[in-house]
Formats: structure tokens, C-alpha cells, sequence
């Protein structure tokens, strides 16, 4: 696939007045018959034409805190066939996963995997009711200019209590020792599965080209989560980059979300994109992407605790 700087285009929140009175929200659950309100969600989506460059050449010197994603070299010992086994990913691959974030710089003292999802660009295209539970399902790649799921963090209620963290995939409980640690990182993990990207890529938004202003919260709502992504708004400041030709024998990190406020990159919208070059020959997209909480003790590694 001939790769290089080209114009696609992304899906966009719009910039409705009704998310001023209304928060943006999801259902992915049946409506009940008697129900006033019978919307499934108030989301109305715009498509706009951006141009994406190609950053193959540098992706390797892209750093977490400056641009909100780095590409490492760290093959997986799994097979295609492996990654629709729960059982192997979360016993085999989490620990992949582990050590490619113990690595980077700062490590960690204490990481959670709280969701991971499969996707496949020749997955037929479903409603809001589909089972979320089932993590081998194949999602398509997302369009939609987003920042990943939020994991929701409550406070113990009394001292000693745990604090409690609900995610897509389940509710994690943190020892209450680690969250005297205020500064922590949201990680997504993405791997390209069985050949090169050549449809549907990934590609990120330059981290100070999108304000917070750009950024809206939205609630999802499936049976047995409660959940929230953000999605953003169009700004033409925004400014897209890519990794053409990005193989399975490469990991990508991507930055969520870092509660260290001096650090350029705290978060990083992104989105897939159709690649006008792609054919009728070209393989879908198969991808997997993990989401992992980081935490550092106060006065260890390279995060400091204020």
C-alpha cells in the first residue's frame, strides 16, 4: 500500500447547543416499551475532510509525554487464533503487555488491565445491541475522533475501605495503599494482528492542537457498565499524523489519560481513517488493543507525587 501524507476523512461530535443542557449519552441496552423518552442516544455525528501525515520515518523518536504515542519494536509470541481465547490473552499477553510498559521510561510500581477489545475492518457493521461482555467479539475500527473509555475511580467511603475502579470488562479493586499516589497514567496498548495496516489506520491528533474546550464527556450505558468516552468536536487546528505500513511485529502506546499536568501530551484523541489508496486486494485491519492503569509510589521512579 503507497503510504505518505493523503486527506481522509474522521467523524466529529458536532457542536450541537443541546449538549449544554443535555450530557452527550449511549444506550446500549433495549429501551423499555412504556418509556417516555425512546432514544437510544443524542449523539449527531459530522464527517470532515482532514489531511493525515504519514510519520513512519520518526514514529520511533515520538515520546509518550511530548506527543502521546510511541512505537516500539516488540514482536507478540502469539498466533492469530490465540487472540480469541480469553484465557490466552489475559494469562499470555497481558503479561506481553506488562513488560512492554515496564520498559518505558519511569516503569511502573503497580499496573491494572482493566479492558481489552479485538477489532477486524471486515466485521459487518451491528446496532447498539451487541455483547460488550464477550471481549472476543470483532469491533470495527472507530472513525469517530475519540479518547478511549474512562476508567471510573470511586473513593472509599470509610478508612481502609478499597477504592474501586469500574471498567468495560468489569469492576478492579485497588489495594488503598497505592492511591496515596495522586499522579497515575491510562495506557492503551494497540498491535496491528496478522499482516500490515493497510485499511482503516490509526491516526492521532497532534496533543496541542486540540484544546479541552474541543473535548466533551459522554455517557455509555450497556447492561452491566456504566462508562464514559470523550468525544471531540471539529476545530481545524487539528493536526493528524499516521504510521503507514505499521506491522504486527510493532506496538504501538498511546496516552489516555496522565494526571501530571507538566507533561505537553496528557491525552491523545484518535481515530481510524479509510485510506484512499487501499484496493479491493487489500486485507482488513485486525488489531487488539489492551488498556492498562499505572501507578508510582510517592518518591519512586521518575513520577513524584506532590
Amino acid at each position: 500500500m503507497a503510504c505518505g501524507t493523503v486527506k481522509s476523512q474522521v467523524s466529529y461530535l458536532k457542536r450541537l447547543p443541546l449538549y449544554q443542557k443535555e450530557k452527550p449519552f449511549q444506550l446500549f441496552i433495549p429501551i423499555d416499551k412504556e418509556a417516555l423518552d425512546q432514544r437510544t442516544t443524542n449523539l449527531d455525528f459530522e464527517t470532515k475532510e482532514r489531511t493525515f501525515v504519514d510519520v513512519r520515518d520518526t514514529a520511533y523518536s515520538c515520546s509518550l509525554d511530548v506527543d502521546g504515542f510511541q512505537l516500539q519494536s516488540y514482536p507478540t509470541k502469539l498466533d492469530l487464533p490465540s487472540f480469541l481465547d480469553r484465557s490466552i490473552v489475559e494469562s499470555q499477553y497481558f503479561s506481553e503487555v506488562e513488560e512492554i510498559l515496564k520498559n518505558i521510561e519511569g516503569g511502573y510500581d503497580k499496573l491494572f488491565i482493566f479492558d481489552w477489545r479485538i477489532r477486524s475492518s471486515a466485521t459487518p457493521r451491528m446496532g447498539n445491541e451487541f455483547d460488550m461482555n464477550d471481549l472476543t467479539t470483532w469491533l470495527r475500527p472507530s472513525p469517530t475522533v475519540h479518547v478511549g473509555w474512562a476508567m471510573l475511580i470511586t473513593s472509599p467511603k470509610r478508612h481502609g475501605e478499597p477504592v474501586t475502579g469500574k471498567s468495560p470488562s468489569g469492576q478492579v479493586e485497588f489495594p488503598t495503599a497505592i492511591c496515596v499516589c495522586l499522579l497515575l497514567i491510562d495506557y492503551s496498548v494497540w498491535r496491528p494482528l496478522e499482516h500490515v495496516v493497510e485499511d482503516y489506520p490509526l491516526a492521532f491528533c497532534d496533543p496541542e492542537s486540540i484544546s479541552a474546550d474541543d473535548l466533551v464527556e459522554c455517557d455509555h450505558v450497556r447492561r452491566k457498565f456504566k462508562g464514559a468516552t470523550l468525544y471531540a468536536h471539529f476545530n481545524d487546528t487539528h493536526k493528524w499524523s499516521y504510521i503507514g505500513n505499521h506491522r504486527p511485529d510493532e506496538v504501538l502506546l498511546m496516552k489516555m489519560f496522565d494526571s501530571d499536568t507538566s507533561v505537553k501530551a496528557r491525552r491523545l484523541a484518535h481515530a481510524s481513517f479509510r485510506h484512499p489508496a487501499i484496493t479491493e486486494h487489500s486485507k482488513p485491519r485486525k488489531s487488539i488493543e489492551v488498556r492498562a492503569l499505572v501507578f508510582n509510589f510517592p518518591g519512586t521512579g521518575t513520577f513524584k507525587c506532590a
